[in-house]
């Protein structure tokens, strides 16, 4: 299975696989908080792959709908109802050129 990932839930920035930013500007791009519909909350790195790193099959274990995924740049406690269902990102978290990225996410 290849790379894939989702847009920021709150600012539609793709959310970046690790390997695909590692000391970079935008390594923070990878660091996530994931807001689940029963109220409980994780964050980590985000692997690339559907899985946040020490919880790799969490979210592949249920369904899209029940969970949303913050940049953790971006998060100020939104709860999991203030937040619309992320999006599929195209570039898959992980194939953008630097350029691309420095404006996106005005960083470098």
């Amino acid at each position: 299975m290849g790379f894939f990932s989702w847009e920021c839930a709150k600012t539609k920035r793709p959310v970046m696989a690790e390997d695909a930013v590692r000391r970079s500007p935008w390594d923070f791009a990878s660091d996530v908080v994931v807001l689940f519909e029963n109220g409980d909350r994780i964050s980590g790195q985000y692997d690339g792959y559907g899985g946040i790193v020490g919880h790799e099959r969490l979210l592949a274990d249920r369904p899209e709908s029940s969970w949303r995924m913050v940049i953790r740049k971006y998060y100020d406690n939104e709860r999991f109802e203030d937040l619309p269902p992320n999006r599929h990102e195209p570039n898959q978290g992980y194939f953008w050129d630097d350029k691309d990225l420095r404006k996106i996410f005005q960083v470098g």
